[in-house]
């Protein structure tokens, strides 16, 4: 069965639901929604977000986040 988490680590930093990273290769910013790992070890992450009026949800493996962002600065943040 495959295991989904809504907590998970990536570059010493704790990512929980709506936290902001920024992605190597992608424009604008994503908020964390879950981990998911499957019985071969694979481990990739579900975000929501991208450029401004444009966001998607995404996956992306865990050594593509640069940068785990403290302080929240999306729209959906703020609401």
């Amino acid at each position: 069965t495959w295991i989904k988490r809504t907590e998970y680590v990536v570059n010493r930093r704790r990512l929980t639901r709506g936290t902001e990273v920024s992605i190597r290769g992608e424009r604008g910013r994503f908020r964390f929604i879950q981990a998911v790992e499957t019985p071969a070890g694979a481990v990739w992450l579900d975000f929501i977000g991208g450029p401004v009026k444009a966001e998607k949800w995404r996956s992306f493996r865990p050594d593509r986040v640069r940068r785990v962002h403290r302080i929240a600065k999306t729209r959906a943040n703020h609401r």
